[in-house]
């Protein structure tokens, strides 16, 4: 059961400054609702930097970013709890068990309906887990356990940043299923150091240049 409507994004003239450095200028695109669209660009690029604006986290220095679901309107302030983000340096609290941790998630983000805490540690491949702190699991384990929280939200548009990464050749597999099983219809926005394996085929492409 996909969250309805997805977001619709619109950039106009966006620019992010980092002291006196512009890192991104001048920049207009359009992720229509339900749409997938991949950020290209390569290490220190500003990809991230973009992919943190559209998904409200951080405010533009130049230019605006309308956000709409349907008929409503959100401002940047309300964009967060329409979305779920991940990254590779997400912050998961490693004093928590994995079960503390999914349980915490649920108790301040709706999960999609047909998915529990034990659905949620069977998809990241954390049955025989559950007790474990998430400091002692493995990075490719935290990235699982990360996307799959993501993915399990019940969140208008998915924001993805070089998902695959830590993941190995099973884990980069497992994530291929997770995009085409749990993405249901959902807007997706992912930041990408030209990884195809992070992206759908048909995903609109972004490029973005040093």
């Amino acid at each position: 059961m996909q969250p309805d409507p997805p977001l619709e994004i619109e950039a106009l003239g966006l620019g992010k400054r980092h002291g006196r450095q512009w890192v991104l200028r001048n920049l207009d695109l359009n992720i229509p609702a339900g749409s997938s669209m991949v950020l290209l660009g390569a290490n220190g690029s500003g990809k991230s930097s973009l992919l943190r604006m559209l998904c409200g986290f951080d405010a533009a220095s130049e230019g605006r970013v309308a956000w709409h679901r349907g008929d409503l309107d959100l401002t940047r302030h309300h964009v967060p709890g329409h979305m779920a983000y991940c990254a590779p340096d997400q912050s998961l609290i490693l004093d928590l068990t994995v079960r503390e941790h999914i349980e915490a998630h649920r108790r301040f983000r709706a999960c999609l309906p047909d998915m529990d805490t034990e659905g949620i540690l069977h998809l990241a491949l954390l049955e025989g887990h559950p007790d474990s702190r998430v400091r002692d699991l493995s990075s490719g384990m935290r990235q699982r356990l990360s996307l799959s929280l993501a993915f399990t939200t019940a969140a208008a548009a998915l924001f993805l940043d070089e998902p695959v990464s830590h993941l190995d050749r099973d884990g980069r597999a497992w994530y291929a299923n997770l995009l085409g099983e749990w993405r249901r219809g959902r807007t997706l926005v992912v930041a990408s150091n030209h990884n195809e394996e992070e992206h759908p085929r048909d995903a609109a492409r972004f490029e973005i240049g040093n």
